[in-house]
């Protein structure tokens, strides 16, 4: 059976994620003012306790073109704010009709622990720096859209390995898949106790640009960096992807970003437009804003079906 959450990419096994690009891939090669139905009849509740706009809003269109109804809970202004715990204000949804919770939180494990006492299903659209599965599933469907074959793939990862619940997610979906990951960061964002065994790790971003066949860049967290960097010039002068840095790059490297991308940080405007200008096909950072709404179209869809996989 499809889990009854998605709180992490461990409650989904390969064949699971399968299902949801294949279902995905259905959704985007329909989706041309067909009226689906999925969700007719369903109200779906949002509540981001976190700035958002790409996983929000593409979740807000993918309830709407199966169908279902958007309930925005506020988190200001919710009973929260009166001493209503999490777990009750849950409860209270469902007792009011609600038939799923997506959510963003700040507080990692949270909605694990509601989700043993409530019967709602809950979706995580990231959760502390714990995972962030959906962007880890749209990942991986604009990877194989674009022909990249997973077995066998090395994925550079690089960044703030620390904070990421990006990085958290992909370092179990694709190695499940084949491929190999590395990942490059400064020593403080990537602890070496944080690596997994089997996977690869160094603090020179310039060593790995030549090797991957997908270069992975994560958000520069500028709320949390002042501590590690004295500017976001001295990340981008070690870990930015420039225009030098370009004639280091593999030509046949795919390059991602989960968004949203801070220009002139981890990739400058050069050589986004330089990559744009001359190989527009291996700039995916689009394309995964876009898969966003069909990925969750189908993770909502299973979910709530419950078919089997």
């Amino acid at each position: 059976m499809f889990p009854g959450n998605v709180l992490s990419i461990e409650d989904l096994s390969v064949q699971a994620m399968e299902e949801i690009f294949q279902r995905a891939a259905y959704y985007k090669s329909e989706d041309r003012g067909v009226a689906f139905s999925a969700l007719k009849g369903k109200n779906i509740v949002l509540s981001f306790w976190e700035p958002s706009t790409r996983t929000r809003v593409s979740f807000e269109l993918a309830v709407q073109k199966l169908g279902g109804t958007v309930l925005d809970l506020r988190p200001e202004q919710n009973s929260e704010k009166k001493g209503e715990s999490l777990e009750d204000t849950v409860k209270t949804l469902r007792s009011l009709g609600a038939d799923a919770l997506i959510f963003r939180h700040g507080a990692p494990g949270l909605f694990g622990r509601i989700s043993r006492t409530v019967d709602l299903p809950l979706i995580s659209g990231g959760e502390g720096c714990y995972q962030h599965p959906t962007q880890t599933l749209l990942d991986i469907f604009t990877m194989k859209e674009a022909g990249i074959v997973l077995s066998g793939l090395e994925v550079v990862i690089a960044g703030d390995i620390l904070h990421s619940r990006v990085a958290r997610s992909h370092l179990l979906a694709l190695p499940a898949f084949g491929a190999r990951v590395t990942l490059v960061g400064p020593p403080a964002l990537l602890p070496r106790e944080l690596v997994p065994p089997g996977l690869n790790y160094t603090y020179s971003f310039d060593d790995v640009l030549a090797r991957g066949g997908v270069l992975y860049l994560l958000r520069v967290q500028m709320e949390r960096h002042r501590r590690f960097f004295s500017s976001p010039g001295e990340y981008a002068a070690l870990y930015g992807l420039n225009e030098k840095r370009l004639a280091l790059l593999n030509n046949e490297t795919f390059v991602m970003h989960p968004g949203p991308v801070n220009l002139g940080v981890e990739l400058s405007t050069g050589a986004l437009h330089i990559l744009e200008a001359n190989c527009p096909d291996k700039v995916l950072i689009q394309k995964q804003v876009r898969n966003g709404v069909y990925v969750r179209m189908a993770v909502l869809d299973l979910l709530l079906s419950g078919r089997m996989v």
